[in-house]
């Protein structure tokens, strides 16, 4: 349910944001499952916002440009949230972040780099949207984990669930991050080191995993960490 919940959602994000579409890239759990083949089976978390990325290099041209032009479109300041990125659009809260963090003063190291990659994803017959690759969709959850924005508590995080997700349904990962840019493969390489360190690293990844199947699948996420380590 949560999967066709967050489809129908991109989709009205996405008709909404008309020709802005084409120049922003769709990150967050909103489009988790998208990474996964068999996202109908293999439910994510229900998430309540849209996150969008989109480049521009100054506060001027995204309030002057892109702001304005989110206005005609209908999309509305959630100036409620005190979040300034924060925006509503047929009841959908949508957050657009800029790449650059000197814009509002917070990103993602890897939304840069990782939207000059990005790729299209059909989500009907008539629309796409465009997301991150998987490697770097991976590590942008990686650093969002690691600001703690969502709690010190990897079996409570959502950030980390997103990851064990991926991880979990997506076959084609490890050939995807042997290939990706030797910059995000690094990256990665050295923070699942760090994950695996933890003692605790096997209950962190069993408790997101289906219980009847969560030891089996959790040895075999373990093993594709180790891989990834040693490539």
């Amino acid at each position: 349910m949560s999967h066709l919940i967050n489809l129908t959602r991109l989709r009205t994000v996405a008709s909404a944001l008309s020709e802005l579409n084409e120049k922003v890239v769709f990150v967050g759990g909103a489009v988790v499952s998208l990474y996964s083949p068999n996202a109908a089976s293999e439910e994510p978390r229900p998430t309540n916002d849209i996150d969008l990325i989109i480049e521009v290099t100054t506060y001027t041209e995204f309030s002057g440009q892109i702001e304005e032009r989110l206005r005609q479109l209908g999309f509305v300041n959630d100036i409620e949230s005190g979040i300034i990125c924060r925006y509503r659009i047929q009841g959908i809260i949508v957050d657009i972040m800029p790449t650059d963090e000197n814009v509002l003063g917070f990103s993602n190291r890897w939304y840069g780099e990782g939207l000059l990659t990005a790729i299209n994803y059909p989500i009907s017959e008539q629309q796409s949207i465009r997301i991150l690759s998987a490697p770097y969709f991976i590590a942008t959850k990686l650093e969002a984990f690691n600001s703690f924005r969502h709690g010190q508590d990897p079996r409570k995080n959502s950030d980390f669930e997103d990851l064990i997700y991926v991880f979990d349904n997506r076959e084609s990962l490890l050939g995807e991050i042997y290939t990706c840019p030797e910059s995000v493969r690094s990256y990665l390489q050295t923070e699942l080191k760090r994950l695996l360190k933890d003692p605790s690293v096997y209950e962190n990844i069993n408790s997101h995993l289906e219980r009847t199947t969560a030891s089996q699948r959790t040895k075999r996420m373990l093993t594709i960490w180790n891989e990834i380590v040693a490539l």
